[in-house]
C-alpha cells in the first residue's frame, strides 16, 4: 500500500536539492527515515511527499531498512532512525492539496 509523508518546512531547500541531484543522476536513490514501520508498505508501492502545500513527488519503494543509518550525499548528515525507505523512479506528480503532518498517512486518493 503506498503511503505519503510530508517534507518539513525547514528540510524545503534540501528537498528540492535532492530532487534536482535525483533529475541529473537516476541511478541515486531518495531516501526517507521514519519512527515507526508501515505495516502496509511493500516494495514496488509508492511514497508520495507533501511540499509546499500539495503531492507534489512520487518514488518506487526499492527497499526497506530498520533501525538503521545512512548519510546523505547531498546534505552530509547522518540520519537514522526505526525505519529507512529506499525510492527510485522519482516522478512529479500533480496530486492534490494537503497540509503537512508528521509520520505517514497511508494514501486515500
Amino acid at each position: 500500500m503506498d503511503i505519503v509523508v510530508a517534507v518539513p518546512k525547514s528540510e524545503y531547500e534540501n528537498f528540492a536539492k535532492e530532487v534536482e541531484e535525483i533529475k541529473q543522476d537516476p541511478e541515486l536513490q531518495k531516501v526517507w527515515t521514519l519512527s515507526r514501520i508501515p505495516k502496509e508498505l511493500k516494495l514496488g508501492s509508492r511514497m508520495y511527499f507533501v511540499y509546499d502545500g500539495r503531492v507534489a513527488y512520487s518514488v518506487r519503494v526499492t527497499n526497506i531498512k530498520k533501525d538503521s543509518a545512512i548519510k546523505c550525499e547531498t546534505t552530509g548528515r547522518t540520519w537514522g532512525g526505526r525505519c529507512q525507505v529506499f525510492g527510485d523512479d522519482l516522478r512529479e506528480e500533480q496530486g492534490p492539496e494537503m497540509r503537512g503532518f508528521q509520520g505517514f498517512r497511508y494514501r486515500r486518493w
